[in-house]
């Protein structure tokens, strides 16, 4: 990836990353291109290439762009909750409501999964998107009380909901993710033993 300095560049690098995202969520990966992506950030045809080596590599610095930023900003709602000794109950349900995403990032993400499943070069790099959504559940589990959580499952749980509520959101309860993730949370302490906690969330909310 090419490397240029100056808020001026910066500007236009973060509108490409933008337009490639909402490019493949109307369009798909396929229709990511230099004309596209350009058209919809309002710059000349060239700037693709002022700033990246190839139209892939805008796309994937897109999804990492993207994603980094979803994760660091989970990260950072752990770690307050955890400073403002939040209880297990609050900090699940604030996960789940953090863990909510536009129709557009959520349309961006699924296509660069396809996209991956098709492509292995592209798949490095949603490795590397992944691996960072699991550090965030990690670091929220972990708030919570639950530092051995699965990681893996509740990021699956959290992407097959945001599809499910895209594709068919007659069909899909709002708070269907929030009780997934409690249930998910609630198993866990039980097959830690810890029965006392598992109670505490799984106790009715006014």
């Amino acid at each position: 990836m090419k490397r240029r300095h100056g808020a001026s560049a910066r500007q236009r690098r973060a509108a490409l990353i933008d337009a490639a995202v909402e490019v493949a969520a109307e369009q798909g990966m396929a229709g990511v291109t230099h004309r596209a992506v350009t058209e919809r950030a309002g710059l000349p045809l060239a700037t693709v290439g002022y700033f990246f080596d190839s139209i892939t590599d805008l796309a994937v610095e897109a999804l990492r762009t993207k994603v980094a930023a979803d994760a660091t900003a989970l990260k950072d709602l752990a770690a307050r909750l955890a400073a403002q000794h939040s209880t297990p109950a609050e900090m699940v349900g604030t996960f789940a409501a953090a863990a909510e995403a536009p129709r557009t990032d959520v349309l961006a993400f699924v296509e660069a999964l396809l996209h991956a499943a098709r492509n292995p070069d592209v798949r490095p790099a949603v490795t590397e998107v992944l691996e960072a959504g699991r550090d965030a559940v990690t670091a929220a589990t972990s708030a919570a009380g639950a530092p051995d959580a699965d990681a893996g499952a509740y990021l699956a749980l959290v992407h097959g909901y945001l599809l499910h509520s895209i594709a068919a959101p007659d069909l899909v309860d709002p708070d269907a993710l929030l009780r997934g993730i409690r249930g998910l949370f609630i198993g866990g302490l039980v097959e830690r033993g810890q029965l006392d906690a598992a109670l505490e969330i799984a106790r009715p909310r006014d």
